[in-house]
C-alpha cells in the first residue's frame, strides 16, 4: 500500500529543506513520488528536486486544500494510479490547512488505496509567535494536526525561549512529537522514525469526524487579520495574495540583496518572498526571504528567471516597480 507523508508548515519554514533531507537520507530504494504545491502561478521550489530521482508533480495557483481541492483529488489518483510509488510525499502551500489536506486524501484511505503516514508540521522558531499572533487560524491547524513537529532554525534560539514555545505547542498538540533538536546533527532516517508513528484506527476516526464536521462558508467582504482571529472557517486564498513574475532581466546580486531588505518596507505584510534570477556574469542564483532573514545561493542556470511574493495587503505595482520587471 503505497504511504502517503505530507509535509505542511508555514511559510518559509524550512519544508523543502526537510523533505530533500529524507529524500537523501532516508528513503534509499524506494519509489516516490513528490506533489509540490504551489500558491502563485510560478513554479519555484520543483526545480529544487531536480537532483532527485523522483518524480515531481507540481500544482499551481492555489492551495490544494481549497482553490484547487479538485485538481489535487485527481493528480493523487493518476500518481497513485500510474507510477504504483511506495510514497507520495505532499507539500501543500505554506498557507494551506493541514486539516483539509488530510481529509482530502481520506478517500483514498477508506478505499484502502494508501495510508496517511507522517503528519508533519515545519515551524520556524524564530517567528513563532509573531505567526501564530497573527495567522492563528492557519497556523494552530498546522500544529493540532499534525503527529510530529519539527522547529526549524533552533540553533538560533536560547534554551529558554525553545522551552516556552514548547510548552506552548502542548496546547495545541498533547500527544504528537516535537522535535527541537538542531536538524543537521538528525539523520534523514531518525527524522522518518520520529515521524512514522501514527495508529490508522485513530487516524480513521479523525477522518470520520473532520467529515462530520465540515462545511462551506461564503464570504462577501474582505477578510482581514483580526477577523481570521476570531472566526473560522477561511481559506487561502481569502487572506493572502500573492504576486509572481517571469523575467529575462539579470540582476546585480549585491543589489538583488538591497531589494528584498527593502520588502520591509513594502506596503501591508510580506511573508514570504522566492525566486530564481540571472546574475552578473552569466550566473543563476535562488534567493529565499522571510521577515529578518534573507537567502540567497548559487544554483544552475535555469530555462528563465521568476518571482512569488505572497503576503497580505500588498501592493502589486509598488513589487513591479521594486524588482524592475514588467508584470
Amino acid at each position: 500500500m503505497t504511504k502517503i507523508d505530507i509535509v505542511s508548515g508555514f511559510l518559509g519554514a524550512g519544508k523543502t529543506t526537510l523533505i530533500k533531507k529524507m529524500l537523501k537520507e532516508g528513503f534509499l530504494g524506494e519509489k516516490v513520488v513528490l506533489i509540490e504545491n504551489e500558491y502563485g502561478e510560478i513554479g519555484i521550489d520543483g526545480r529544487l528536486f531536480k537532483d532527485f530521482e523522483i518524480e515531481v508533480k507540481e500544482m499551481y495557483a492555489g492551495c490544494i486544500c481549497c482553490t484547487i481541492a479538485g485538481d489535487f483529488t485527481m493528480a493523487l489518483k493518476e500518481v497513485i494510479k500510474l507510477y504504483e510509488p511506495d510514497r507520495v510525499i505532499i507539500e501543500p502551500s505554506g498557507v494551506g490547512k493541514l486539516s483539509d489536506v488530510v481529509k482530502a486524501c481520506g478517500q483514498f484511505v477508506s478505499k484502502g488505496q494508501c495510508d496517511i503516514n507522517m503528519r508533519i508540521t515545519v515551524v520556524d522558531g524564530t517567528k513563532y509567535k509573531m505567526y501564530l499572533k497573527n495567522f492563528a487560524e492557519f497556523y494552530r491547524d498546522q500544529l493540532i494536526h499534525s503527529n510530529t513537529i519539527f522547529i526549524s532554525r533552533t540553533q538560533n534560539m536560547k534554551k529558554d525561549s525553545i522551552n516556552s514555545i514548547l510548552k506552548d505547542m502542548r496546547l495545541y498538540n498533547k500527544k504528537g512529537t516535537i522535535v527541537s533538536t538542531d536538524w543537521d546533527i538528525l539523520s534523514g532516517s531518525q527524522v522518518i522514525e520520529m515521524s512514522e508513528k501514527k495508529e490508522r484506527t485513530e487516524l480513521l476516526d479523525e477522518l470520520k469526524t473532520a467529515e462530520c464536521s465540515s462545511r462551506i462558508r461564503r464570504i462577501t467582504e474582505p477578510v482581514t487579520v483580526s477577523q481570521v482571529n476570531k472566526t473560522s472557517g477561511h481559506h487561502a486564498d481569502e487572506i493572502f495574495k500573492v504576486w509572481g513574475v517571469e523575467t529575462a532581466n539579470v540582476f546585480d546580486k549585491k543589489h538583488l540583496y538591497k531589494i528584498l531588505q527593502e520588502l520591509q518596507n513594502q506596503p501591508g505584510f510580506i511573508l514570504r518572498a522566492k525566486g530564481i534570477l540571472e546574475v552578473e556574469e552569466r550566473k543563476w542564483v535562488q534567493f529565499d526571504y522571510v521577515p529578518d532573514e534573507i537567502t540567497i545561493r548559487d544554483i544552475a542556470p535555469d530555462y528563465t528567471g521568476r518571482i512569488c511574493v505572497i503576503g497580505e495587503n500588498m501592493n502589486e505595482d509598488e513589487l513591479t516597480k521594486l524588482f524592475g520587471v514588467m508584470s
